[in-house]
């Protein structure tokens, strides 16, 4: 906890500069092709609502409902569904880009000690696919996870004893998944491997290092909570003081207007502390028992043609 606070405070303030630049350049981004689009399909938008306003004020029989509803779906819907489905794209592009800038950020401030500006963007460029990649896999063993861990609660829910180590287990379990992840994402920034190895590597650190990287996941909540408490006591501070005058409409007022703005412009700090606790642990704790090969020093071998020439000098 120490060294995340020490890692804030000698690179805290290009931390948050950077993630600032790069938070406004991907909504800008993806903000101008949306507003674009969205005035394009304003006429398409306004005829499918006054479609659906005219099935509500003239219901008829379910049948010629559903078939002026699939007429104007035709019509209207295609590219408004596109344009949806298009919007969803580019936000989870935007979102993955802005994760794997990040956490490059945080892991070169973390192993290197070093932050500049443009690793914001070097990292998030090419980290962009590998953690969209690493989602999905995650996403995929959260699902099955769950949906198996669902399925044995419909065998034990008459069954109260069983139905605690169910849970017990099952919070458990949880933990595991969470741990494996986050592990899975410093063990991709930190080594530069693979989607399949980084996962693997992942489990392997929640299995066989239990315990360590149990504390990380911990240290790193209370870290995260300690950050909020402090950011949301800022956001707060304007609408604490002007609640001694009489007035409270100002107060409100500045509340309402300020604490999104602090809240928004302060709220990537729990993130870094977060990412800063698990990196650091990784280097100090972690890393040498997962890649103890990195540790032996390199043993010079002689070459062939040496052996050799060894072998025909004469003997004494």
């Amino acid at each position: 906890m120490i060294e995340s606070f020490r890692l804030l405070n000698q690179h805290g303030a290009k931390l948050w500069l950077g993630s600032l630049l790069t938070a406004i350049t991907v909504f800008v981004l993806l903000a101008v092709p949306q507003f674009f689009l969205g005035i394009m399909l304003s006429a398409e938008l306004v005829s499918l609502q006054d479609l659906l306003k005219n099935m509500i004020a003239s219901p008829g029989s379910v049948g010629e409902a559903a078939a002026h509803l699939g007429v104007g779906l035709l019509k209207y819907g295609g590219w408004i569904l596109g344009y949806a489905v298009g919007s969803i794209l580019l936000t989870w592009l935007a979102s993955a880009f802005y994760t794997a800038a990040l956490t490059g950020a945080v892991r070169e401030a973390s192993l290197e000690d070093r932050v500049s500006l443009s690793c914001f963007f070097s990292y998030g460029f090419r980290y962009l696919f590998r953690i969209i990649g690493l989602e999905i896999l995650l996403a995929l063993i959260f699902f099955v996870v769950s949906a198996g861990w669902g399925a044995l609660y419909l065998l034990l829910r008459d069954q109260t004893p069983l139905l605690i180590v169910w849970a017990i287990v099952g919070l458990l379990l949880g933990l595991l998944l969470i741990s494996s992840a986050i592990h899975s994402v410093v063990v991709l920034f930190s080594e530069g491997t693979g989607i399949f190895r980084s996962i693997g590597y992942g489990f392997r650190v929640s299995l066989f290092q239990a315990g360590t990287s149990l504390v990380s996941l911990l240290e790193s909540i209370v870290v995260g909570a300690l950050s909020w408490s402090v950011i949301l006591l800022v956001a707060a501070f304007p609408w604490l003081v002007l609640q001694f005058f009489e007035d409270s409409t100002v107060a409100d007022i500045v509340g309402i207007a300020l604490a999104p703005v602090a809240i928004a412009l302060l709220g990537v700090f729990p993130t870094i502390l977060s990412l800063g606790v698990f990196f650091r642990r990784y280097l100090l704790y972690i890393q040498d028992r997962l890649f103890p090969e990195d540790r032996l020093e390199p043993v010079r071998m002689k070459s062939f043609d040496q052996e050799e020439k060894q072998n025909q000098l004469p003997t004494g």
